[in-house]
């Protein structure tokens, strides 16, 4: 089997293992997502970036009024998991949320990894947890997310990853231009 047919019906399972309770899917064989950036950080070939699927947040069975949402977390970083994928339980009117479970994708053998996550409620103390309360408890209000469309889940991690190749000498530039100023004792 050719690493790209294997990559395929690998990720093409993963949203179909993590998100079946919480999205709804679309007549096509392979789900169709409807991809936000919510959050991003790093720099040159370190860079994270965290996407939200809109069709994945719906009420909770779990808790009366909670929401659902599935957020892919992409890594750029060699060493670094190909993909890490959280279904994560949201309470708007308390802003709190819980972890129901995480799965990571490894690059290259692409095997699935069961991630240890708390499942007690908590108040976000990570940016990209608090951007993703936000998108869900008010949706179209934020302006910090990035829409990247309707496709599958294998077309957004590579729209992303070409996203990160772009960012690439752009980032290196600007890290130059940093290191040059603190070398010379310039402020920033």
């Amino acid at each position: 089997m050719n690493t790209l047919t294997k990559v395929g019906r690998c990720l093409a399972l993963l949203p179909v293992l993590l998100i079946s309770t919480t999205s709804v899917l679309a007549d096509e064989e392979t789900p169709i997502g409807d991809w936000s950036i919510i959050y991003g950080s790093g720099r040159a070939h370190k860079n994270v970036m965290y996407v939200a699927d809109r069709t994945s947040v719906v009420p909770s069975n779990h808790n009366k009024g909670a929401k659902l949402v599935a957020v892919t977390v992409v890594y750029e970083e060699p060493g670094k998991p190909m993909i890490d994928v959280y279904n994560i339980e949201v309470q708007c009117s308390t802003r709190k949320v819980r972890f129901l479970n995480g799965q990571s994708v490894a690059p290259f053998s692409y095997t699935l990894t069961h991630l240890k996550v708390s499942n007690t409620w908590q108040t976000p103390k990570e940016f990209w947890l608090d951007r993703t309360l936000a998108y869900v408890c008010e949706p179209g209000k934020s302006k910090d997310t990035i829409a990247m469309g309707k496709m599958t889940h294998l077309q957004m991690i590579q729209t992303t990853k070409a996203m990160f190749e772009q960012l690439g000498p752009t980032q290196e530039k600007s890290q130059m231009i940093d290191d040059l100023d603190d070398m010379l004792g310039n402020k920033r």
